[in-house]
């Protein structure tokens, strides 16, 4: 007999609770650990923000920076060896203000599908091998609802339309009989199957080739204008986030350490880490430059260094770094940062210490587009 993953509730103060109704994800000082042979590690440290109703929030930063971690916590997926120690997650579901750390395994079930849903990283390990996708559908909608076959079928096919398929083909199909491209697209459809009003997206373009990457990219674009859901998604690919992201946050050694609106993250980033990223990524357009890696390796999470942990990696950390623990502060209406630095970060910047340029506008050939231009234009 499985039991429910131990998780120690979290103490909900009132800044927990979200109180806009606009908000319908808050998340205050979030802190995750996990439990190893070798003692705990905190994975996430702190995390706070909030998702609006209709919103776009792209989280990124390198592999290990806890991204992961903490879209499983919002769907409290966390494997058995992760456990929150402290802070609140609570969405508003249904009109009401809900407690995810205290659903009992009822609700917690209801949750998952009605609320919030996840797009796992993966499409063939999350999608199960000896099921056509026409089952898959309908046992996802019957573990919540009681819908008769014919009205899962339709809302299923309407679905895959949307998503760029033709239904009666992949409905009859297993899901090794698609490409990697169509799996992701389905696995896109059946979160949406229960009209949650949260998708969370890991890393949905992982192993796409650039075609792919564009069309996954097209299909979120027109869903979410047209469905109304808020989405959060995990990535690497920066381009990514700037074609679908109202607000970007970066994450580093499990903390969120900058979080803003797209346009002030890509062209004023205020954290040495985020403005790093963006130099990492090649330019496809304009003149050839050098590739500017960042130096060294994020930080292992048992040792972390005093101070910022990315100070051994900045090329603007002063001694101050190297000991203090670093405040969150706001830099601009909406932008906050975890930098002593970061208005040397910015004006460095203006003063074309490095190049920092959005990558955004992946066209279909692959060429990057300058903002605002769109393909057929000029």
């Amino acid at each position: 007999m499985t039991t429910e993953p131990v998780i120690r509730p979290a103490a909900v103060s009132p800044d927990g609770t979200p109180s806009d109704p606009g908000v319908i994800l808050a998340v205050r000082d979030l802190q995750i650990a996990y439990r190893t042979a070798r003692g705990s590690i905190l994975a996430v440290r702190g995390a706070t923000f909030d998702l609006h109703r209709g919103e776009s929030l792209a989280l990124i930063g390198e592999s290990g920076s806890g991204k992961t971690t903490l879209g499983l916590a919002l769907m409290r997926l966390l494997p058995r060896a992760a456990q929150v120690i402290g802070g609140s997650l609570r969405y508003r579901w249904k009109g009401d203000e809900v407690d995810l750390l205290t659903l009992d395994p009822e609700r917690l079930r209801r949750f998952r599908g009605e609320a919030c849903a996840m797009v796992f990283q993966g499409a063939q390990n999350a999608l199960n091998p000896v099921l056509t996708i026409r089952d898959q559908f309908i046992d996802t909608d019957r573990a919540h609802r009681r819908r008769s076959t014919r009205q899962i079928l339709e809302q299923a096919r309407e679905l895959l339309q949307m998503v760029q398929l033709e239904p009666e083909r992949v409905l009859r199909a297993y899901p090794h009989e698609l490409s990697g491209g169509m799996r992701q697209r389905v696995l896109i459809a059946l979160g949406l199957l229960l009209d949650p009003e949260v998708l969370i997206l890991d890393e949905p373009t992982t192993a796409l080739d650039i075609l792919t990457q564009r069309a996954i990219i097209d299909v979120l674009r027109r869903l979410k204008e047209r469905l109304g859901f808020a989405m959060l998604f995990i990535s690497h690919d920066l381009s990514l986030a700037a074609e679908l992201a109202d607000r970007v946050a970066t994450m580093y050694a499990g903390r969120i350490v900058e979080l803003g609106p797209v346009d002030d993250i890509f062209y004023r980033p205020a954290h040495p880490y985020t403005r790093a990223l963006l130099d990492a990524v090649p330019t496809l357009s304009g003149e050839t430059e050098a590739l500017r890696s960042i130096p060294g390796s994020p930080p292992d999470l048992r040792n972390l260094p005093p101070g910022c942990p990315f100070h051994p990696r900045c090329a603007v950390a002063i001694e101050r770094c190297r000991v203090e623990e670093i405040p969150t502060v706001a830099v601009s209406p909406g932008q906050t940062v975890a930098c002593l630095r970061w208005q040397e970060v910015r004006r460095d910047r203006r003063q074309g210490g490095q190049r920092t340029e959005r990558p955004d506008r992946l066209g279909t050939d692959g060429a990057s587009r300058t903002p605002g231009e769109t393909e057929g234009e000029g």
